[in-house]
């Protein structure tokens, strides 16, 4: 199971100074890697014709802009608009499942594990939910979660405290239904793995910035998140970790 990974940064809407981190994925069974590659592909030429889909990576931000929403409400159909919700029907009906962690908290909201030996609860939240769904749904699998790329500092940092959980921590080594190396991917060579998770990861990121516009895809999304029962306490766990923290001045 390849589980692709982005992030997105932004301030409330509704409080400024207020800022938050989202980190979210999606899961693509290898064997169905191809054939998402190829309807993505269709979905682009529909939508925005041949050198879109030829050339052009889907970038959330361009899809769902302030633009094309107010050109939606002034009674202009929009084809980015058009080409993002068939994007979320698409995902719901392949059943892909969306993980990630929205982080309020000002010392991890950006993602970057400062302790090597020490990984930050953000990355441990999804890990956790991540090996559970595994377990549960496709316990013959491995997943393999493949970051989008960022600067190399901050690959070789989180690469090593990824690391070190998974193959010295007690619970990282628990989690044995992921492969203990992360992998990185950048989305301008048609990854649409990593595509598809800037598109999900941008809705989440805006949906917890109290923007208005995007509620309705947020409300599309959500049956996306996996929820299972925890044993111990009875408690529905999803795989959308909020981690509310003291709000940032």
């Amino acid at each position: 199971m390849l589980i692709f990974f982005d992030e997105s940064f932004r301030e409330s809407e509704s409080n400024p100074g207020i800022t938050l981190g989202a980190l979210c994925g999606i899961a693509i069974p290898e064997g169905s890697l191809h054939r998402v590659t190829n309807d993505v592909y269709q979905l682009k030429l529909q939508h925005l014709g041949n050198q879109y889909a030829r050339d052009e990576e889907i970038k959330g931000r361009e899809l769902l802009s302030k633009y094309v929403f107010k050109l939606e409400k002034n009674g202009q159909r929009s084809n980015n608009l058009a080409l993002a919700r068939d994007l979320l029907d698409y995902i719901a009906a392949k059943r892909l499942i969306v993980f990630g962690c929205v982080c309020f908290e000002k010392d991890m909201q950006k993602f970057k594990c400062s302790d090597v030996l020490a990984l930050d609860k953000t990355f441990r939240y999804i890990f956790e939910r991540i090996d559970t769904y595994i377990k549960i749904e496709h316990p013959t699998r491995f997943a393999k979660v493949i970051f989008d790329d960022r600067d190399y500092g901050t690959n070789k940092q989180n690469s090593m405290a990824i690391t070190n959980f998974f193959q010295r921590s007690p619970r990282g080594l628990s989690l044995d239904s992921i492969i203990k190396t992360p992998f990185f991917a950048i989305s301008e060579a048609q990854n649409v793995g990593i595509q598809l998770a800037d598109f999900v990861t941008t809705i989440v990121a805006r949906r917890f910035a109290s923007d208005e516009n995007i509620k309705p895809f947020f409300k599309a999304l959500h049956n996306c998140f996996y929820t299972y029962n925890d044993p111990n306490s009875d408690v529905t766990i999803s795989s959308l970790k909020i981690l509310r923290g003291k709000p940032s001045a």
